[in-house]
């Protein structure tokens, strides 16, 4: 289990991709350009997060570019059984 903290050093290194476009990888001396597009998903309310000082205010601008709220399954009960056709049609092959 990550302890919070893993999850705080991971955001600086996440934020400076997102910003400087480049990786330094494992091993290396050079970084390297990366044109990269990230989709983040998160059960909490990071906005709120940010503004509690639980989240990085930067990173949390760099990620909220388009945001999709997506109400968790407990809320629409009623989408279930077609995800579960949908996972038995495509992996009960």
């Amino acid at each position: 289990m990550k302890s919070a903290n893993s999850r705080w050093r991971c955001r600086p290194s996440l934020l400076r991709v997102l910003q400087e476009k480049e990786v330094r990888p494992v091993g290396s001396n050079q970084r390297v350009k990366v044109d990269v597009r990230v989709i983040a998903a998160s059960n909490r309310d990071l906005e709120t997060e940010y503004r509690k000082g639980a989240f990085r205010k930067d990173l949390y601008f760099r990620l909220n570019v388009v945001t999709v709220h997506l109400p968790s399954l407990r809320e629409r009960r009623s989408d279930i059984p077609m995800l579960v056709h949908w996972f038995l049609d495509r992996y009960a092959r």
